[in-house]
């Protein structure tokens, strides 16, 4: 039989992989029959430090994950509740702005019963043809009590204009508020942005000082602001019907309510 060294090594490595073997197997009984103090088994006691620190590991592990998750829906309920006072703080300071504007509406209203003591009807007779957005003349005077800067509006109580000279016993002039004499301080109703009303001696008048970053839209309606001292707050005047933008302002038309309507009866709001 020839000899063949590779075949003998190997069953050589083979041996003493099983003597390797053998030898481990021996030192886990042995080791299993070793009682330490604390009663248990040498190999239980190597088993269990090979275990632990996994089990360290996978504890701190799960206490991590449980405080992230109680975090998160902490941390979720509380912005629920944020969101929802939020919510409840913009309807509150809504309510707060409407309530403002009725209380705000009410002194107006008994302010200004107390500034006119009465009203006046008046007939429209006369029209200058040459310049029917100017003036016009009505029936009544100083004998019915009239006085220079009265105001004036029409059947549905509407801004007209005031009461200018020539003032007779028996009749007045109305300067209208689409002349271009003089100015009418005026709000956009929906947001309160002031500005001055000019005439132009045509149906349209000018909303003028208006910032061009204020928005205003077609369609807005007009109101008088007070700050003239001559006309009370809060009378309608008319509604927007161009806006254009412009270098720091804005050019806005306003269309009066009057200029659409039958100019025949005027109510004239009598001082004291």
């Amino acid at each position: 039989m020839p000899y063949n060294p590779g075949k003998n090594e190997l069953s050589a490595e083979k041996k003493s992989a099983v003597l390797v073997l053998i030898l481990f197997i021996n030192l886990i009984l042995i080791s299993s029959q070793i009682i330490l103090k604390n009663k248990q088994s040498l190999l239980q006691t190597i088993i269990a430090n090979m275990i632990m620190p996994l089990q360290l590991t996978f504890q701190k592990s799960s206490d991590f994950i449980a405080s992230e998750l109680e975090r998160y829906f902490f941390l979720r309920g509380v912005y629920k509740k944020h969101q929802s006072l939020k919510k409840k703080n913009i309807d509150l300071k809504i309510e707060n702005y409407y309530l403002k504007r009725q209380l705000r509406d009410l002194r107006v209203m008994k302010t200004d019963t107390g500034k006119f003591a009465h009203f006046i009807m008046a007939a429209v007779i006369a029209i200058d043809v040459n310049f029917p957005y100017s003036a016009v003349m009505i029936d009544k005077g100083l004998q019915a009590g009239l006085a220079e800067n009265d105001v004036v509006l029409n059947e549905d109580a509407e801004l007209v204009g005031k009461i200018t000279k020539p003032l007779t016993a028996f009749s007045a002039s109305v300067r209208l508020i689409t002349s271009s004499i003089g100015g009418t301080g005026a709000s956009i109703e929906s947001n309160m942005l002031e500005g001055l009303i000019k005439g132009r001696d045509g149906p349209e008048c000018s909303f003028l000082y208006l910032l061009a970053n204020k928005p205003v839209s077609v369609g807005a309606h007009v109101i008088t602001s007070g700050t003239d001292l001559i006309y009370p707050s809060y009378i309608a005047i008319g509604k927007v019907i161009k806006v254009e933008p412009d270098y720091l302002t804005q050019k806005i038309l306003v269309r009066p309510f009057f200029v659409d309507k039958p100019l025949k009866k005027l109510l004239v709001l009598s001082h004291e």
